[in-house]
C-alpha cells in the first residue's frame, strides 16, 4: 500500500550504471562543497585529551594505535562523554569483524592477544611499553612472525632480528618479505633497519671509517659472517636480494614499510568516523556501526506564488537493505528522513518524514541495482545556514548522513541565478500539488549521480530572481558546456531570451541540452545571466558525466506532496523558523497567514498567540485565545497562554489561577512550572515558588537561570523572619 500522501515515480534499468563521477565541483549558488571537517588536533590538544580519558578508555586507544586511522582517533578524542566514546568503540570494531552476526570478533580478539604479547616481550630495558617499540609496533599491525632469525652474538655485528611474513597483495604486500631490527651500541632497544635509508654500514661494529656508498664491499663483509642478514640489508624482498648482482639498496623496501602501516586501515570506511561527531545524537550504540555512504545534491530555487525561497534536498545511499511482508507478500522498505537546519549554534528548523514503500519481488533486483532517490523540500529564510541531513532505514538499521554549509539569498533589486540542476526526463503533470523539482506543469527527473546515458540529451533547470522587465526584454541566460576529453574537444554555448518566457519576477527556466545527444565524457558547463549590453550579472557553474553504456539504470523516486491551493503548513514553517531567529514581528505575520488560510490548524493557532505572548501584546492574546477555548485538545495551551498574558499585565493572583489549571492538565511542563514559580514569587509566597522551580530543574537540570534564581529565593527566605513569612 502506499500512502496517499506519497509519490513514488519509478525509472527502471536492466542495466547498473558503472561509470562513476569523479568530478564534483562547488560552483553554484546555495551549495558550499561539503569541506573536509576540521577533524585534525594539535600535539597539546591530544595531550590534554588523553589525560582526561578514563583508564578503561586509554587502554582502547593504546591498543588501537597502530591499526586505526588517524581520522578514527581524532575523533574519538574530540568527544565528551563515555556514551559516545562507547558508540564509536563499538562501531570501530564492528567496522572489523571479519564474521559479522556471529558471537565472536575474531579481529578484536586478535588484536587483544597482541596487545598482550607485545607488552610481554618487547618492553624489558626500554624504560616504554612493548607495544610502543619498534618491535611492538609491527607485531600489532602482522601479528607474530612466520620465524624469527637471531643474530645476537655475531663477531663485528650488532644484534639483529629478521622476522619472516607472508603478504597479502590485496593488501598492497609481497607474498613474502622480511623486517630487520638490530641493537645499536650502547642501547637496550631494538630499532627497526630499512634497507633503503639505513645501508648496511648501520649493522656493522666499525672500527675505522668506510665508504657509506660502497654497498658491494659492506654487503660481501656481512655475507661472509651472515648471508640471510646480507640479503635482508640491501632488500625486503628475499628473492629481490638474490638476484642484486650491484647490491643497491631497494628502494621498494620504502614502499613496503608504508603498505605495512596503512595495511590495517586499507579496507575501512572510515567516513562512519568523520561522520560520527554529527550523527551520534540520532543512533544508538547497536546502529552506529551500519554507516553507508550516499551521493547527494542540494539547491535553493524560488516560486513566485510563494515569494520566498526552498531548500530542495535529494539523497540517495549506496545500498538498501530490503525486508518482507508475508501478509502483503511483498517486499519493503522504510526510510525516515530528518532535517535539521542550524545558525551558528541555534537550531532555527528541524523536521522528520516517513516514506514507505512496498514492491514485488520482481523489482527487488532492479532496486539494489538502481536504488532509490529521496527528495523532499522545505521553505527557508534569507541567510547562512548549516544543513544537516539524516536518512534510516528501519530495515538493517542502516543509516546514512551529511551536512553542508548553505546561502538562502535574500530577494532585493539585484538578479540573480540560482541553482543549475540537471534531470534525465521531465513528465507533464496537470495536478494540484507541490513537491521538488516541480517547474509549472512539468515534473524534472533527478539522479544525485549525476551520470547520463551515451547519447542524452540532459535537462537543464535554472532559475533567474529579483528579474525586472527591462532586464526580461533585452536580457539573456547563456550556457557554455564543456567536455573535458582532451582528445576529442567539445565546445558549445546556448543562448536562451529571457523575453521567450512568459515575465515573472521569479522566473524557472527549463532546457535541454544537446541536439543530438552527448558523447561520453566528463562535462562541466557555466550559465551566465546577461543584460543587454552582454554585461555579466551573475554566474553558477555545475558538472556531469555521460557513460559509454546505452543503459544506465536510474534510481527509484519517492517524495512527499503538498496541495497548491493551500499552503498553510509552508507559512507555519516561516513563521516558525522567524521566532526561532526571534524576528517576531515576521513570525506573527507568517503565523496569521498559516491561520487565515487553515482556521482548524491548532498549531499555528497555539503558535501565533505564543509569538503575541512573546511581542508583549497581551491585550490581543486575552481576545484572540478565546477562540481556541472550546477545542478540548487545546486546553492545557489555552489556560498556558492565557496565564502566560496575564503574568505579562501584572495580574499574578488571575494568572496563578490559569497556571494551576494548566498544571493540573499536566504536571512535568517546564513553562507552567517556571511560570508559577516566578508567579508565586511575585505574591511573596516563596516556599511554594522554590516548590516550582525545583519540580522545574527535576526535569531539566540545565537551566543555569532558573538555578540562579531558586537560589536567590532560597536565600531570600532564609532572611526573611518567619512571622513575615
Amino acid at each position: 500500500m502506499i500512502d496517499l500522501n506519497q509519490e513514488i515515480d519509478y525509472n527502471l534499468s536492466m542495466k547498473k550504471n558503472l561509470l562513476l563521477v569523479l568530478i564534483m565541483l562547488g560552483l553554484v549558488w546555495g551549495y558550499a562543497e561539503p569541506r573536509r571537517k576540521n577533524l585534525t588536533l594539535s600535539a597539546k590538544q591530544k595531550r590534554a585529551a588523553i589525560k582526561n580519558l578514563s583508564q578503561h578508555h586509554k587502554y582502547w586507544f593504546d591498543l588501537i594505535t597502530y591499526v586505526s586511522t588517524r581520522d578514527e582517533r581524532d575523533v574519538f578524542l574530540k568527544l565528551t562523554n563515555d556514551r559516545d566514546r562507547n558508540m564509536l568503540i563499538n562501531a570501530f570494531w564492528r567496522q572489523r569483524d571479519p564474521t559479522p552476526g556471529t558471537p565472536d570478533n575474531e579481529y578484536k580478539i586478535e588484536i587483544g592477544k597482541r596487545f598482550i604479547e607485545a607488552n610481554r616481550q618487547f618492553g624489558r630495558g626500554t624504560g616504554r611499553p612493548g607495544w610502543m617499540t619498534d618491535r611492538g609496533k609491527f607485531y600489532m599491525i602482522l601479528g607474530k612472525p612466520v620465524s624469527i632469525d637471531r643474530f645476537d652474538s655475531k663477531p663485528g655485528l650488532y644484534p639483529a632480528r629478521i622476522w619472516f611474513y607472508y603478504g597479502d597483495k590485496k593488501l598492497g604486500l609481497p607474498t613474502y618479505f622480511n623486517i630487520t631490527f638490530y641493537q645499536p651500541q650502547g642501547t637496550t632497544d631494538w630499532k627497526l633497519y630499512n634497507p633503503a635509508v639505513d645501508g648496511p654500514d648501520k649493522l656493522m661494529i666499525l672500527h675505522q671509517p668506510v665508504d657509506r656508498g660502497d654497498y658491494s664491499t659492506l654487503y660481501s663483509q656481512i655475507y661472509k659472517i651472515s648471508p640471510t642478514l646480507a640479503q635482508a640489508s640491501v632488500s625486503m624482498l628475499p628473492h629481490e636480494a638474490m638476484g642484486n648482482f650491484n647490491f643497491s639498496l631497494s628502494l621498494r623496501s620504502n614502499l613496503i614499510l608504508s603498505n605495512i602501516y596503512d595495511s590495517p586501515k586499507r579496507k575501512i570506511n572510515v567516513s562512519y568516523a568523520t561522520n560520527f561527531l554529527n550523527y551520534k545524537g540520532f543512533v544508538n550504540v547497536d546502529a552506529s556501526i551500519n554507516y553507508i555512504e550516499n551521493t547527494h545534491l542540494v539547491s535553493i530555487s524560488r516560486y513566485e506564488r510563494f515569494g520566498f525561497n526552498f531548500v530542495n534536498i535529494s539523497v540517495k545511499p549506496k545500498q538498501l537493505s530490503v525486508g518482507y511482508s508475508q501478509d502483503k507478500e511483498q517486499y519493503y522498505f522504510n526510510l525516515e528522513l530528518s532535517v535539521s537546519l542550524k545558525k551558528g549554534e541555534d537550531f532555527i528548523h528541524q523536521y522528520t518524514k516517513n516514506f514507505n514503500f512496498y514492491f514485488d519481488p520482481d523489482n527487488v533486483k532492479t532496486l539494489r541495482g538502481n536504488g532509490v532517490v529521496v527528495h523532499d523540500s522545505f521553505p527557508v529564510l534569507p541567510g547562512n545556514y548549516k544543513l544537516m541531513v539524516f536518512l534510516k532505514n528501519t530495515v538493517g538499521k542502516e543509516f546514512t548522513y551529511f551536512d553542508m554549509d548553505i546561502e538562502s539569498r535574500p530577494e532585493g533589486s539585484m538578479a540573480m541565478l540560482s541553482t543549475p540542476v540537471l534531470g534525465y526526463k521531465i513528465e507533464e503533470r496537470a495536478d494540484n500539488f507541490f513537491y521538488p523539482y516541480r517547474l509549472r506543469n512539468n515534473k524534472l527527473f533527478v539522479d544525485t549521480d549525476k551520470t547520463f546515458r551515451v547519447r542524452e540529451r540532459p535537462y537543464l533547470w535554472v532559475g533567474v530572481y529579483n528579474l525586472g522587465r527591462e532586464l526580461w526584454q533585452n536580457g539573456k541566460v547563456e550556457i557554455q558546456l564543456k567536455g573535458l576529453n582532451e582528445r576529442i574537444k567539445f565546445n558549445k554555448k546556448y543562448q536562451i531570451k529571457l523575453s521567450d518566457f512568459e515575465y515573472d519576477k521569479n522566473l524557472n527556466i527549463l532546457h535541454q541540452l544537446s541536439e543530438n545527444g552527448l558523447a561520453p565524457d566528463y562535462y562541466e558547463f557555466e550559465v551566465r545571466l546577461l543584460d543587454k549590453l552582454g554585461i555579466l550579472i551573475d554566474k553558477q557553474g555545475n558538472n556531469f558525466s555521460v557513460s559509454p553504456l546505452k543503459s544506465v539504470g536510474y534510481p527509484m523516486e519517492t517524495f512527499k506532496r503538498s496541495r497548491l491551493d493551500n499552503p498553510y503548513f509552508m507559512y507555519f514553517i516561516m513563521g516558525n523558523q522567524y521566532e526561532n531567529v526571534g524576528n517576531f514581528s515576521q513570525a506573527g505575520k507568517f503565523y496569521e497567514r498559516c491561520v487565515n488560510n487553515r482556521p482548524d490548524f491548532s498549531k499555528g493557532h497555539v503558535a501565533l498567540l505564543n509569538v503575541l505572548n512573546r511581542m508583549k501584546k497581551y491585550n490581543q492574546v486575552l481576545v484572540e485565545v478565546e477562540k481556541i477555548k472550546s477545542a478540548k485538545e487545546l486546553k492545557f495551551d489555552y489556560y498556558l497562554i492565557k496565564g502566560t498574558a496575564l503574568y505579562g499585565m501584572k495580574d499574578y493572583n488571575t494568572a496563578l489561577d490559569e497556571l494551576l489549571k494548566a498544571n493540573k492538565i499536566y504536571n512535568s511542563d517546564i513553562r507552567v512550572l517556571n511560570l508559577l514559580g516566578f508567579t508565586l514569587a511575585n505574591l511573596k509566597n516563596l516556599e511554594e515558588a522554590i516548590k516550582a522551580l525545583e519540580a522545574s530543574l527535576n526535569l531539566d537540570r540545565e537551566q543555569s537561570f532558573i538555578q540562579k534564581v531558586c537560589k536567590e529565593l532560597k536565600q531570600k527566605l532564609e532572611s526573611t523572619p518567619a512571622k513575615e513569612q
